[in-house]
């Protein structure tokens, strides 16, 4: 590494670090060929569907020890061997025929993704503040959804070339990304003292002494909010199979259509938080409420379900960014990663209670309407946004009666 420091607010420096996080939701881009899988390798199609879904389980696994890792060897070096592993696991299904070596390298893919995922908002946390942090964090959030676009067309085009193995050549590009992310990123250590290779904004946040239970609150809205925005995803074909009473319906342009307005959120989020502030907590819910609550009075009109699901996919990539850019403020400086780990962790626990929740609804109810849940997810963002709202002003009446004291 040379001894010259770099600047932190080049763009030399920040394509790197946000091209990192552009494999991050890739597990799901060979679900195209899902069938040709397990044509190929004498599996059944729910055997092949594991391909796809055992990875987002097995990050869980290396997602938990990161903060750790990271404390230890810096935040670049465990971002670097993330992103290694990405790239190491495209090489096994491209030649192998057998179903379970197939499957570990999957694993490994898995967990190489677990590697990093929190960190690489830990990098930017920690070398920017303000405006320009909450900037880089919406476009690392639109840079996930981008990644996934771009490597579900390159897909389709390697399948034509090289047949069902040509799904995974897409992960090769991990290894220009790797070498252009270490040669250009500064290193972060996450101790109090621990030097850097960082230049223009070094040191610019302040950190508390003690963690603010606040950051709990963070992790249950996360978890809260994945649980009604993965619904819609799983959902939406059905219902949308219902209202035209099609059950071959295709919804998968509109499902493309909703990604794209996911990117756009996540570029705008920082024009967003420079405008508003912690009242874009209220703009992100408030467009979540609006979307299921289309969703729950669509009906038999399509063009409502439809209004209503793009509305769902905008404000995840302001929400997510909207709260861990928050977490300078309330966690200590080596807890950093430790609670960016934690919200990542909640997004999971959210996306993996997300068919439990609609089958509680489903059993109180008694119902067997697919869209059955949105009401009661609408008085859900409703609760949300109240209990926050109650929250502020109870803080602000608090501050300012201990200011009158004073």
């Amino acid at each position: 590494m040379s001894s010259k420091k770099k600047d932190v607010n080049s763009l030399s420096v920040i394509l790197p670090m946000l091209s990192a996080s552009l494999f991050l939701t890739s597990y799901s881009v060979v679900n195209g060929v899902i069938p040709q899988l397990g044509r190929a390798l004498n599996v059944d199609n729910t055997s092949a569907e594991l391909l796809s879904t055992t990875p987002s389980l097995t990050a869980l696994i290396t997602l938990l020890i990161s903060p750790a890792l990271a404390r230890f060897f810096g935040l670049k070096k465990v971002i670097g061997a993330g992103l290694f592993l990405v790239g190491i696991t495209a090489f096994v299904p491209m030649f192998a025929t057998n179903f379970a070596v197939v499957m570990a390298a999957r694993v490994l893919f898995g967990m190489g993704l677990g590697l990093y995922n929190s960190l690489v908002i830990t990098l930017i946390q920690m070398l920017y503040s303000g405006n320009r942090r909450a900037t880089l964090l919406g476009i690392r959030g639109a840079t996930e959804n981008l990644g996934q676009a771009i490597m579900t067309a390159l897909v389709s085009v390697f399948v034509l070339v090289a047949g069902w193995q040509g799904a995974f050549v897409v992960y090769l590009f991990a290894f220009p990304v790797l070498i252009w992310f270490w040669i250009q990123v500064p290193d972060v250590h996450l101790d109090k003292s621990g030097s850097t290779d960082m230049d223009a904004e070094e040191n610019v946040n302040t950190y508390p002494d003690k963690t603010s239970p606040m950051l709990g609150a963070f992790c249950a809205c996360a978890a809260l909010y994945m649980v009604f925005f993965n619904s819609i995803n799983v959902r939406f074909a059905e219902i949308a199979q219902k209202i035209l009473n099609d059950p071959h319906h295709d919804s998968s342009v509109i499902i493309s259509v909703g990604i794209l307005f996911a990117v756009v959120a996540g570029f705008v989020y920082g024009f967003l938080e420079k405008k508003f502030g912690d009242r874009t907590y209220y703009v992100g819910m408030g467009i979540y409420f609006l979307g299921c609550l289309l969703v729950s009075v669509a009906g038999n009109n399509y063009a409502v379900l439809v209004a209503g699901f793009f509305l769902f996919n905008f404000p995840g990539p302001i929400l997510g960014p909207f709260l861990c850019n928050r977490i300078p403020k309330y966690a200590t400086k080596s807890s950093q990663a430790f609670w960016s780990t934690m919200i990542i962790l909640s997004f999971h626990v959210g996306v993996f209670a997300s068919p439990l929740a609609m089958k509680a609804i489903a059993a109180i109810t008694g119902s067997t309407d697919p869209a059955a849940p949105f009401p009661w997810f609408t008085v859900g963002f409703a609760i949300m946004i109240a209990v926050v709202a109650a929250w502020r002003l109870t803080h602000k009446s608090g501050s300012a009666t201990k200011a009158v004291a004073a």
